[in-house]
């Protein structure tokens, strides 16, 4: 459960200096893992942990000795649609966050309530209230936890956006065919759901026209596809 909400101006320390005073890594170690983090173009908090093999629950506790934020429960914290809708898939898949919740306080400015691996990334912070225009509030969780997160989070938001779509053209459909029988209108065979060309066509053509139409809607970016169907072969890979 997301703890008591605060906001705090403080500058706090760099994760690098959190993660050499708690004693979590050698100097070495974070050096290697900031170089990674520099060509590999991720999070430094990315590369202590999948490089260093820094455990991420010693980490989240040494953040929250070291800085002043709401600390997240995987079990029961959940994004918002609204947040969602704040920052694209990829942002959140680069920087490694989470919109969570976005709101209002003093009357106009907005809050965005926002999971976070590493809540001392000024640069993530500062990136995200230029894109969104919204004070950003972190919430701290562990690097897998955030990753996790994000995953479900888009793909609900895609799953709920394609029902709330196939249920409004169904309503039309259905008006279109009351109308008709009451005849008000004629009738418009090309809205009514019962015989249609993507009935007969095959599966993969079907399949490739709904990623197209998600494509163009802007659900999701061609990067964003690529990167699921590397995972998902990797996944496969795994399980043969």
């Amino acid at each position: 459960m997301v703890g008591e909400s605060r906001l705090d101006s403080s500058v706090p320390k760099p994760l690098a200096e959190i993660v050499l005073e708690e004693g979590l890594a050698t100097a070495g170690s974070v050096v290697r893992a900031a170089e990674v983090a520099d060509r590999d173009r991720i999070p430094l908090v990315v590369a202590l942990v999948r490089e260093c093999g820094i455990d991420e629950v010693a980490l989240v506790a040494a953040l929250r000795r070291h800085v002043r934020v709401a600390l997240g429960d995987p079990a029961t914290v959940a994004s918002e649609p609204d947040a969602v809708r704040e920052l694209s898939r990829d942002v959140c898949q680069r920087l490694r966050v989470v919109p969570l919740a976005v709101s209002s306080y003093d009357g106009h400015r907005r809050l965005l309530r926002l999971a976070m691996a590493d809540p001392t990334d000024a640069v993530a912070v500062a990136e995200i209230e230029h894109t969104t225009g919204a004070q950003v509030e972190p919430i701290l969780m562990t690097l897998s936890a955030v990753e996790e997160l994000a995953e479900k989070s888009y793909r609900h938001f895609v799953t709920e956006v394609m029902t709330r779509d196939s249920k409004r053209q169904l309503a039309a459909a259905f008006k279109a065919r009351e109308a008709a029988r009451a005849g008000t209108e004629p009738v418009a065979p090309a809205t009514i759901p019962y015989h249609r060309l993507s009935d007969e066509a095959e599966v993969e053509v079907r399949l490739r026209a709904v990623m197209n139409l998600l494509l163009e809607k802007r659900i999701f970016s061609e990067d964003e596809l690529e990167e699921m169907v590397r995972m998902l072969l990797r996944q496969r890979e795994s399980d043969g």
